[in-house]
């Protein structure tokens, strides 16, 4: 697996022969040796944890080819100058073997970041935030240091820092731009961007023979020509417009949750006064024999009448409640898939509804039953000669004045009869 590498050398990190940068620069490197010291600056660095200082690693170049830590040391009165002092002493002694004088707009300093590949660390060296780094991690930031030293010449490099107290580790270096003839040229350092690719390429051969696997691809931190401080605002700008967006959506998440809520509830609503419905219109089909036994025991138009009236009221409001049903189903289909468990089984409800009888089945029921009587009663009427009314072929024949009266106990169930006089 391959692993960033981040290569910055940022323009806005130059630091000019007059103003306050350099000291500031010197302090911001030199913190852990300071703190430890008793100096306290104060740091505008947002992702620095001051409870972790101490875990930093300061050095400056001692003069002979190597580096040592940072000292407390004395000024011309004989009192205590800060540890990140040295780096002003180092950058002034090397800046006097420039022949010429220098401007004041003259460009004396520039830092210079590298950092490894965080999650490689969390990884690897996951107790860096306790015990600093392990032989490891140790391996790859000499790596680093001494490619800076082969690159920028080690009696350029005034000093660094190994930064363990923000967010992830990285080495933090200061570099006199003074050529081998005497010149102070950053140009002769820091070409442009074809030169910086080309420094990162060289970063990454010299990591992968100390055993680290460089990814070729450069990451964000190696494009942006930031400043390390401006570079930290505006990761801490992202952060806090990630966290903007993430409370915006988080309300809007909690605003559609209480919409959902709603129409859950009105959906509920909806359903109860569906099954209401149905069991109403469960009672009036339930009440549909009683109408057909009603017209067969009239017998009569007016009961038939007020049988087809209320049957068809009873279709009304069967159809009535199948429209309701089907704008519940409707609605129901605009409802969150949450929902769709209820609508189904309203939908299951809505099919196991009996329908009512029609029309015409009730028709043919109540005509079939008229012919039965009927013929019962012209078998029934008989002749002085043993034949019935059933048996006579001419009707018109017969001297006969008809009374209709049956029983109620015999075939219509009213109290009318059939009289039956001059027979024969």
């Amino acid at each position: 697996m391959s692993w960033t590498v981040t290569y910055d050398a940022s323009p806005e990190a130059k630091v000019k022969a007059t103003g306050s940068h350099a000291v500031n620069r010197d302090r911001h490197l030199g913190r852990a040796a300071d703190l430890a010291a008793g100096f306290d600056f104060g740091h505008q660095n947002p992702n620095i944890d001051p409870v972790r200082v101490a875990l930093n690693e300061s050095f400056v170049n001692d003069g002979n080819g190597g580096f040592r830590e940072l000292a407390v040391t004395q000024g011309l009165r004989g009192k205590d100058r800060p540890p990140s002092a040295e780096f002003a002493d180092y950058r002034h002694t090397r800046l006097e073997q420039v022949k010429k004088p220098l401007r004041k707009d003259a460009v004396i300093m520039r830092g210079v970041m590298l950092q490894l590949a965080p999650k490689r660390f969390g990884a690897h060296c996951p107790g860096w935030r306790i015990d600093g780094l392990n032989d490891q991690a140790q391996r790859f930031v000499q790596a680093q240091l001494d490619w800076a030293c082969q690159g920028f010449g080690q009696q350029n490099i005034v000093g660094g820092s190994l930064d363990l107290d923000e967010t992830s580790p990285h080495l933090q270096l200061s570099v006199v731009p003074v050529t081998d003839d005497g010149r102070l040229s950053q140009k002769d350092f820091f070409q442009g961007p074809g030169h910086f690719r080309k420094q990162r390429k060289e970063l990454c051969d010299a990591l992968e023979a100390a055993g680290y696997e460089p990814q070729c691809t450069a990451t964000v931190r190696s494009t942006e020509r930031t400043s390390s401080a401006e570079y930290a605002r505006r990761t801490a700008d992202k952060a806090r417009a990630t966290l903007a967006v993430a409370q915006r959506d988080s309300r809007k998440l909690w605003e559609e949750r209480q919409q959902v809520r709603a129409m859950k509830a009105k959906l509920d609503e909806d359903a109860e006064s569906f099954t209401n419905d149905r069991q109403e219109l469960d009672a009036q089909l339930g009440d549909v024999p009683r109408l057909m036994h009603k017209a067969k025991k009239d017998g009569m138009e007016a009961a038939r009448s007020a049988a087809r009236q209320e049957t068809e009221e009873a279709r009304s409001a069967a159809r009535a409640a199948k429209v309701r049903a089907e704008e519940a189903e409707r609605a129901h289909r605009a409802a969150e898939r949450d929902l769709l468990a209820l609508r189904q089984e309203i939908h299951q409800q809505l099919l196991n509804i009996p329908e009512p009888p029609t029309y015409e089945e009730m028709r043919q029921d109540i005509l079939g039953a008229q012919p039965h009587l009927l013929r019962k009663f012209l078998r029934g009427m008989k002749f002085k000669d043993g034949s019935t009314l059933e048996q006579r072929d001419h009707y018109d024949l017969w001297p006969i004045s008809w009374v209709i009266v049956l029983k109620a106990d015999q075939w219509f169930p009213a109290d009318h009869r059939i009289v039956a006089n001059n027979c024969g």
